[in-house]
C-alpha cells in the first residue's frame, strides 16, 4: 500500500511539473520553463524504475502465497492464509484445479480483515448451536494462546447448508521456521464419516452390542471393546486382520490387567509408560467421568512396525455398568499431517531464505527483530551485540564488470562473514549489507572475531579481493530499548571502517 502510494504521489508531481514548465514557457521564462521540463522527465523515469520494482515485488509475493497455498491444499476444500499483522487474508481452493497451472490454485476470495470477516460470516452459516463455540476459539488471541502449546490446532462444527447442518473440520497452523506473521486455516467437509461415527457410538450407548457395534466396526473401529466396569470381565469385537490376534466374540475377565500386561508386549515402548497411566482403572473411569469421552493416541506395533492409533472411551447413555472402548487406526492421518508440517517448513524457510547467498534474508530479519524486541520488553533479553558489514565496490563492480560479477563479489563477501561467525545468524540486508546477532560463544569471543575479520579484509584488499567494512555494537539492557538503536550504533561504526578503508 505504501509502495502504491508513493507511485500516485510521483506521478501527481510529475504531472504539475509539466503543467508549469508549459506555462512558465508561455510567458517567455524558457530557461526555467527547460529546467523544469527537465527535472520532471527524471521524475517520470525514477517513477518507472519504482513501478518495475513494486510490479517485481508483487510477482514474488503472489509466488509465494501460491507456493504455499498449493502446499496446503491436497486434503482441504479451502485454505486461508492469513496475514496477523494486519489481519488481511486471500481464500485458496482446489475449485477450477484443472483450469489452472499445475503450480498455481484459485483465489475465490481475499479480505482486509480475516477475523472480522469470520464473525459475519459465523452468524450467517455457522449450525446456531456451535456459533458460540466457534467463535470462542477462532479469534486472534485464542489461536495463538493455542499455539504457545501446540503447532496445530483442530475444530469440528456444523455449518448450514441447504437448511440442513454439515459437518466440517477446521485446522489452524501458525507459520513455523520462525515466521510468526501468519496463520494458514484448512476446512474440510468431514460429514460423512462424522455421522458414520455419531452412528456407532450411539448404537454401543443404547447397548447394542453385537449386533450394532460389530456393523459400525467395518467402517471406523479397529477393535471395540465393551467392559463391565463392576466386575473386570469384557467383550472384545474385531473385523481387521491386522488385528487377527483379537477374535471377534472373545470374551475376557479382567479387562485392566490383561491390558497392563499387553501394553508391554504391544505399545512402544517410548509410550508405555504414558499408556500405562492412562489405561489405570481408577484414572481411565475419573477421565470419562471427569471429560465425557476421554481419548489418547500413541503408536500400537502390528506386524514389528509402529502403527498411530487413537483410543476413545466413554460411558454408554444410561448404563452405569459398562464402558465402551474403541481403537481407531489413524496411521495414514499422522503421516499426511507429518508431511504437511515438512511442506510447510519447507516453504516457509524458502519465503525467509536469501536466494543469492543462501543465509537470512530481510524478511527474516524483520521477523528476528520482533522478537528480540517484544523479549527487551519483557525484560527476558539476554547479552548479544551486532555486527553490521557493508561490501566494498559493489556498484563498481557491477558497472565495469557485469552483475554476475557483482553476485560473485557478494558471495565472497557472505562466506567470509559466515566463516568468521559461524555460530551465529547471518542477514542479508539490502544489495550489499549484512548483519549478524552474535549470542553465546561468538559474543563472548566477539571482540576477537572482529579483529579476525577486519585482519582479513586488510589481506583481501593487499590482493585486491572483496573488500567488506564492518561495525559492532553491544546491547545495553535498560539502555536500548530495542534492536534498532544497537544496529544504529554498529551502522555508524561500520560507516567509519568504509571511510578508514577508503583512506588507507
Amino acid at each position: 500500500m505504501k509502495d502504491e502510494v508513493k507511485i500516485r504521489m510521483s506521478l501527481i508531481a510529475s504531472i504539475l511539473i509539466f503543467i508549469a514548465s508549459a506555462v512558465l514557457r508561455e510567458m517567455g521564462y524558457r530557461v526555467m520553463a527547460f529546467t523544469l521540463f527537465g527535472v520532471a522527465l527524471i521524475e517520470i523515469i525514477a517513477l518507472y524504475v519504482v513501478m518495475l520494482q513494486y510490479s517485481t515485488k508483487s510477482q514474488e509475493e503472489r509466488k509465494t502465497f501460491s507456493q504455499i497455498a498449493t502446499s496446503l491444499a491436497g486434503d482441504y476444500e479451502s485454505v486461508y492464509y492469513i496475514n496477523t499483522k494486519d489481519n488481511s487474508y486471500n481464500e485458496y481452493s482446489l475449485m477450477g484445479q484443472l483450469e489452472q497451472k499445475e503450480d498455481g490454485l484459485t483465489i475465490i476470495s481475499s479480505g482486509k480483515d480475516f477475523f472480522a470477516d469470520t464473525k459475519v460470516n459465523t452468524e450467517k452459516l455457522v449450525h446456531k448451536d456451535d456459533r458460540e463455540h466457534f467463535s470462542s476459539y477462532i479469534n486472534k488471541q485464542k489461536l495463538y494462546e493455542i499455539f504457545r502449546k501446540d503447532e496445530t490446532f483442530h475444530l469440528n462444527y456444523r455449518l448450514v447448508k441447504n437448511g440442513k447442518p454439515v459437518y466440517y473440520n477446521l485446522k489452524a497452523t501458525k507459520g513455523v521456521g520462525a515466521d510468526d506473521k501468519y496463520i494458514v486455516i484448512g476446512v474440510r467437509n468431514v460429514d460423512a464419516e462424522t455421522k458414520a461415527h455419531k452412528k456407532a457410538l450411539a448404537a454401543a450407548e443404547q447397548g447394542e452390542v453385537y449386533g450394532q457395534i460389530a456393523k459400525a466396526l467395518a467402517s471406523r473401529y479397529e477393535v471395540l471393546y465393551y467392559v463391565d466396569t463392576e466386575t473386570n470381565e469384557f467383550d472384545e469385537f474385531s473385523t481387521s486382520e491386522a488385528y487377527s490376534h483379537l477374535d471377534i466374540g472373545h470374551h475376557g475377565y479382567d479387562f485392566f490387567a490383561e491390558t497392563q500386561r499387553n501394553l508391554v508386549r504391544d505399545i512402544h515402548v517410548d509410550d508405555y509408560p504414558m499408556m500405562a497411566t492412562a489405561m489405570d482403572k481408577n484414572y481411565l473411569l475419573k477421565e470419562i467421568r471427569d471429560k465425557k469421552v476421554f481419548s489418547i493416541t500413541y503408536r500400537l506395533i502390528l506386524d514389528g512396525d509402529p502403527q498411530y492409533v487413537n483410543l476413545r472411551a466413554l460411558k454408554p447413555r444410561g448404563d452405569d455398568k459398562h464402558i465402551v472402548v474403541g481403537v481407531i487406526n489413524i496411521n495414514d492421518s499422522m503421516q499426511r499431517e507429518e508431511e504437511y508440517k515438512q511442506r510447510i517448513d519447507t516453504v516457509m524457510n524458502m519465503a525467509n531464505r536469501d536466494a543469492l547467498t543462501g543465509v537470512k534474508n530481510k524478511n527474516a530479519y524483520g521477523i528476528m527483530e520482533n522478537e528480540v524486541n517484544d523479549k527487551i520488553s519483557a525484560g527476558s533479553e539476554g547479552e548479544f551485540a551486532v555486527v553490521v558489514c557493508d561490501v566494498n565496490d559493489l556498484k563498481k563492480i557491477n558497472d565495469t564488470k557485469g552483475h554476475k560479477a557483482g553476485d560473485e563479489h557478494i558471495r565472497e563477501a557472505c562466506m567470509m562473514i559466515c566463516r568468521v561467525f559461524k555460530h551465529s545468524p547471518v542477514y542479508r540486508i539490502g544489495g550489499d549489507e549484512f548483519a549478524v546477532i552474535l549470542k553465546g560463544e561468538d559474543y563472548e569471543n566477539r571482540d576477537s572475531l572482529m579483529g579476525e575479520l577486519r585482519t582479513q579484509v586488510q589481506i583481501n584488499k593487499d590482493e585486491g579481493k572483496v573488500v567488506v567494512a564492518s561495525g559492532m555494537a553491544d546491547f545495553h539492557k535498560g539502555v536500548d530499548t530495542n534492536l534498532e538503536l544497537v544496529f544504529t550504533k554498529a551502522d555508524n561504526e561500520m560507516y567509519a571502517n568504509k571511510k578508514e578503508l577508503k583512506d588507507e
